[in-house]
């Protein structure tokens, strides 16, 4: 038992398992944020459909707008539907509950597969390969008929193990602070996120593999020259990571951590990391002129044009505006790193987030037993965490500009804290030394409890929410 217990990747299989569970049965169907929309494309990946149709509509999303809409989408079966919009009433909107009658209600609608209704398409840019999980369980489902319901929640487990799996041997992988990757893959954010049908729980985990491979090959105890696979698998590792989100991309110069002794010759070296480089540009480029092609004539096609020019044309104004948010939701955006669930409405206590903060700080700037201390992260290296970091942050804000536009309160919309769980390892390695070395278990054990606590409150803010 105290083997399991001290080894951070055994834990971390344990805590996650249970709580996203719990996570993943409690929050009512297609209650997260956009969860119908990933449910809808899965569904169209699986049936060989890679691309969109246009549809001129007063309807959105199920909405009647008012005004006439040129919206690009696809032709979904009629159950699906009717399940992804059942509880629409609470997105966003905490007075509206739910009940689980209507989650039995949602599990007994039938897939109606010859009844097909359009519906717009708001996540088309993201890669296929980020549901590579799931396209094949849903395929199996299709074949097998099952309920949209039921297709839910199985989608929900495959994404929970998923990120389960790939957090473990990020874990295992590291040879540096296992348990500061244990504490920020346990954030209630992630384990949610992770629960629901999104991409994040696959980006996050890989993007975890991602910084453990290269801590290995940086700071690991075996100092031979990186092998052939060692180094196509770490390529592919990268390449896979930031093509699922490229915003993610100034997380490729993490590369240079790794000593240029590790590699045959500098030429590799460099020849390795141009050719990731090139093979996300080349990725992402093509998936651009796809989609941009398929939101031709669309109002959102409208919209990110005119974003675009305002971004060109008045960049400061723009800056200005990623400042302004950056100020006014700081605390907001501090606490949904911690934990945001539904349709970004539910939201956990201050408090809990300050006690989650201190787990974060403490695993980052202390050594625990069978810790691995020897290595030796410069100043030099911690600045160019931060830069990554800060780089990161303007390109999301420019992201979110082109897709959100500017509010009339001057505030960019969706600046939330989920978006920089990939990042967190890199930030946090600033504090780390090796002077800290703790003899006692202490501080771990209470660490642990506080974690296992915030997720407990992160629970119990959803049931609350959606059924109290």
């Amino acid at each position: 038992m105290e083997r399991i217990f001290f080894k951070p990747e055994k834990l971390f299989l344990i805590i996650c398992l249970f709580w996203g569970f719990f996570y993943l049965v409690l929050s009512p169907p297609f209650t997260a944020a956009d969860e119908c929309s990933h449910f809808w494309k899965i569904h169209l990946l699986a049936s060989g459909h890679f691309g969109t149709k246009k549809l001129t509509s007063d309807v959105m999303l199920g909405i009647p707008r008012g005004k006439i809409l040129s919206q690009s989408g696809e032709y979904i079966p009629l159950g699906m539907v009717k399940a992804g919009y059942r509880n629409i009433k609470t997105r966003g909107r905490l007075t509206e509950k739910t009940s689980f009658e209507v989650t039995k209600e949602i599990l007994s609608y039938p897939l109606q597969k010859d009844i097909q209704v359009f519906n717009t398409f708001p996540v088309p840019f993201y890669s296929g390969l980020s549901y590579l999980t799931s396209i094949p369980v849903m395929k199996v489902m299709q074949i097998s008929k099952v309920n949209p319901g039921w297709m839910m929640y199985i989608l929900r487990l495959v994404s929970l193990f998923t990120y389960t799996a790939l957090i473990y041997a990020a874990i295992k992988i590291t040879p540096v602070k296992k348990w500061l990757f244990f504490a920020l893959a346990l954030l209630p954010t992630a384990v949610y996120q992770a629960s629901m049908i999104n991409t994040d729980g696959i980006t996050t985990g890989t993007g975890f593999i991602f910084i453990a491979l290269t801590l290995y090959f940086a700071y690991g105890k075996n100092n031979t020259m990186l092998s052939t696979k060692q180094l196509v698998f770490y390529a592919l590792t990268a390449v896979y990571f930031l093509i699922c989100k490229f915003a993610y991309i100034p997380m490729i110069f993490i590369y240079f951590l790794i000593p240029s002794k590790k590699f045959v010759d500098k030429k590799t070296q460099i020849c390795t990391f141009l050719i990731v480089l090139l093979a996300v540009m080349s990725y992402t480029f093509l998936t651009f002129i796809l989609n941009d092609h398929a939101n031709k004539g669309t109002d959102c096609y409208f919209e990110r044009q005119m974003a675009a020019i305002v971004l060109a044309a008045q960049p400061l104004f723009v800056l200005k505006a990623v400042l302004y948010t950056s100020i006014v939701q700081a605390k907001s955006f501090l606490c949904s790193i911690i934990g945001l669930f539904g349709w970004r409405e539910v939201t956990m206590p201050v408090y809990s987030a300050v006690l989650y903060y201190f787990v974060l700080v403490s695993f980052a700037m202390c050594n625990f037993k069978d810790e691995f201390s020897r290595a030796y992260i410069s100043l030099k290296e911690k600045i160019g965490f931060v830069f990554i970091f800060v780089s990161y942050y303007f390109i999301l804000f420019i992201v979110l500009f082109l897709a959100f536009q500017i509010r009339t309160d001057g505030l960019i919309d969706c600046f939330f804290g989920r978006y920089f769980i990939p990042v967190l390892p890199l930030l946090f390695l600033i504090f780390y030394n090796r002077k800290i070395q703790l003899k006692t278990d202490v501080l771990l054990c209470i660490n642990i409890f506080i974690i296992n606590l915030v997720l407990l409150i992160g629970l119990i803010r959803i049931f609350s929410r959606f059924y109290v």
